[in-house]
């Protein structure tokens, strides 16, 4: 009778550890989360840590990854971590940029600009300038209306090997910047305006620019 009164104490004492045992593998299979949220999901900034301790730490929106962020990558066989610094979207890793340009600034006598661009050419990155202006060129009581002309331009970042006029008209006018090295913050003058861009990717960008009359 003993005998039985022991075992069934130790069959309870092990069934209790395996439980306990479990309980600990249990929780440290979830994830832990620790920041700003929203309906009981991670929205703002946060700090996300998943079940094989890879840990985010940046923006979140509807509880994914949205935003800007730095994903540290457990790496158990190099020893090493792996950091991804950028952007995500929806818990997607887009890139170190946000996007791949961005007009920072134009004076008022811009009326319109626009980018677009394409994969970059391996043996050639460019940046293409078209400045246009409807009355460019035109006669008026005053004299001729000045063409649109790129009259200046600085690199703060990034460079360029060569710059080529493609044209040289009354009312519309190209210019090419190649090989050009990116990331890129360019500043093109147009006489007294000018306008500010970031281009970030290694891309072949094509900058419009409108001129008022």
């Amino acid at each position: 009778m003993i005998q039985k009164t022991i075992a069934c104490l130790l069959a309870c004492l092990l069934i209790g550890h395996f439980n306990s045992l479990e309980a600990q593998t249990n929780t440290q299979k979830e994830s832990t989360y620790i920041g700003e949220q929203k309906n009981g999901q991670p929205e703002g900034k946060g700090v996300l840590t998943d079940t094989a301790g890879n840990v985010y730490n940046g923006s979140f929106k509807k509880g994914k990854k949205d935003g800007y962020g730095e994903l540290t990558l457990k790496n158990a066989v190099a020893g090493k971590d792996n950091v991804i610094v950028g952007y995500w979207k929806k818990d997607q890793y887009i890139g170190i940029y946000e996007f791949p340009y961005k007009i920072i600034s134009k004076s008022y006598m811009i009326s319109n600009a626009s980018v677009t661009h394409e994969p970059a050419n391996p043996s050639s990155n460019i940046i293409e300038i078209s400045v246009e202006s409807v009355s460019g060129g035109s006669a008026t009581l005053s004299g001729e209306m000045p063409k649109p002309t790129l009259t200046d331009h600085v690199f703060n970042k990034g460079s360029f090997q060569e710059m080529i006029i493609r044209t040289n008209q009354q009312k519309r006018n190209v210019y090419i910047f190649q090989n050009v090295i990116f990331p890129v913050q360019a500043v093109f003058k147009f006489g007294n305006e000018d306008i500010t861009v970031d281009f970030n990717e290694t891309k072949n960008y094509k900058l419009t620019v409108v001129l008022r009359d």
